[in-house]
C-alpha cells in the first residue's frame, strides 16, 4: 500500500473483506437494551475490536 491513495487501500480494504481474507475482530456483543453497558464498556477502555448492538 506504499504510494496509494486513501481511496485505493479502502478498495482494497474492501475487497479483502468481500474475499473473505479480511476479519473484523468482534470485542463483545450485547443486545440494545445493553447500550449503555456497552458505552461503558467502550469509554472505560475494557473491549478490544468492534462493539456489536444486537436489536
Amino acid at each position: 500500500m506504499p504510494g496509494s491513495t486513501a481511496a485505493e487501500a479502502l478498495e482494497e480494504l474492501i475487497a479483502l473483506t468481500a474475499a473473505g481474507r479480511l476479519r473484523p475482530v468482534t470485542g463483545a456483543e450485547y443486545k440494545l437494551e445493553e447500550a449503555g453497558q456497552a458505552l461503558a464498556h467502550l469509554v472505560a477502555r475494557r473491549t478490544v475490536g468492534k462493539v456489536i448492538l444486537r436489536p
